[in-house]
């Protein structure tokens, strides 16, 4: 168990707590309605960090949440992507935004698996059994033609107001994670299907270690355009549509694929290499989001524009458009430290703990609930030129990027494998 000594550590520990109640982990405690919400992907994420942390007011939080999320659920398996509680009662769900958000029943189920896995509790996990076999059924729908990728709108996961759209390589790495949580759990596909879609992912999505037409691609020819003519990346691909694959660098996935143990040790290596290389070029020493940014005039600047409902977050390094994330880092340096590479893990942790904290010149949010003397803001991001922070602060997955990775270097780590009891990568 770690002895949080760390002011850091400390500080984030204590926001995470701050937003903990009895109905679940909230995303925020800002006065803004959206955020004071028990989100799938946020709460579980908080949660989560406070699985491996050993703090109870935390755990005790993802279990909460958990519960919440499966009050809501929608008539077709649908898990909420947030949810308004008022008196212990749901009054308001949400599926998503412009589009639905296919990542929030890999998130339910990937945080129900950790913490069963964590606490013991056998009979909790049980509990939801159904929710869990009809939320994996539901992304099997969503494959449509039952060729192991899941087809996901615009826009349909965290990067809400990003470009990526088809088979976004996410969301099936997510929906792979949550397979292997049913597995733990003793439900859900079996190993077999499981299998027929890492095999496929890793067919489509990494092209430097396959990428022929016979290896499994999704897409043939889109991969032949994208092999004969050199564009291959040394990094997972980010989507597929039926009009070819969307190229830019994406660090939570990357990170992803690494902490799954997808690809070659060799194709690992030259993920971290690609990822550490965009990353030791930004300012503060962080890998963005996705990078390199659209700019006006690029082919995707016009999906980017119009994906938003009134307010344009994505200019040229902000938000996802090349934004420094914490919690994004905090799956980076977490795959650096399983590949092997713990100092420079260490140094992302201690470029998440200075994006976090108030630097001076850092102009105040309209927004925030954070006392103007604190000495920590955990802003949702910054911004890759200037380090200028944006969007919503203080942010709870902020201050957990952060607990996640501290802990990953202590050895305490989340569940990756197949099987949870064997050593993860």
């Amino acid at each position: 168990m770690p002895t949080h000594s760390n002011e850091a550590v400390s500080a984030s520990l204590d926001l995470i707590r701050s937003v903990t109640t009895s109905d679940g982990i909230l995303a925020s405690p800002t006065k803004i309605t959206n955020y004071r919400r028990v989100w799938a992907r946020d709460s579980v994420i908080c949660g989560m960090a406070g699985l491996v942390a050993d703090d109870d007011t935390i755990t005790q939080g993802l279990r909460d949440t958990l519960e919440t999320l499966a009050s809501a659920i929608g008539p077709d398996g649908q898990i909420p992507s947030n949810v308004a509680i008022q008196d212990g009662q749901p009054t308001d769900v949400s599926y998503g935004g412009l589009s639905g958000r296919v990542d929030a029943i890999s998130w339910f189920v990937v945080g129900l698996g950790q913490y069963v896995l964590a606490t013991g509790d056998v009979a909790f996990g049980a509990r939801y059994a159904a929710e869990v076999q009809r939320g994996l059924q539901l992304l099997t729908a969503w494959e449509y033609n039952r060729r192991e990728l899941v087809y996901v709108p615009l826009g349909g996961d965290w990067a809400d107001e990003y470009v990526l759209h088809g088979y976004v390589l996410f969301d099936q790495l997510m929906r792979i994670w949550a397979l292997r949580a049913a597995q733990w759990l003793g439900l859900g596909d079996a190993a077999e299907r499981r299998e027929a879609i890492e095999r496929r992912v890793t067919a489509t999505f990494r092209l430097d270690i396959g990428g022929s037409s016979g290896d499994g691609t999704y897409h043939p020819y889109a991969a032949e355009q994208i092999i004969e003519h050199d564009r291959v990346p040394p990094y997972w691909l980010p989507a597929l549509s039926p009009g070819g694959y969307q190229t830019p660098f994406d660090g939570w996935s990357n990170a992803l694929a690494v902490l799954l143990n997808l690809g070659t040790e060799a194709s690992t290596r030259r993920t971290i290499d690609a990822g550490e290389a965009i990353r030791r070029d930004r300012i503060g020493s962080l890998v963005p989001a996705f990078w390199p940014p659209i700019e006006e005039g690029d082919p995707d600047w016009h999906l980017l524009q119009g994906n938003h409902r009134g307010t344009f977050h994505n200019h040229p390094g902000h938000y996802h458009n090349g934004g420094l994330w914490p919690v994004v880092n905090g799956w980076w340096g977490c795959a650096l430290d399983a590949a092997g590479q713990t100092d420079d893990a260490r140094s992302v942790l201690s470029a998440i703990h200075e994006a976090n904290r108030h630097q001076e010149g850092d102009p105040e949010s309209e927004e925030s609930t954070t006392p103007p003397s604190s000495d920590w803001i955990f802003p949702e991001y910054r911004d890759a030129e200037t380090a200028t922070p944006g969007g919503t602060r203080p942010l709870a997955w902020s201050a957990a990027g952060a607990v996640l990775l501290d802990c990953h270097l202590a050895g305490l780590k989340l569940a990756f494998a197949v099987d949870p009891t064997s050593p993860d990568k």
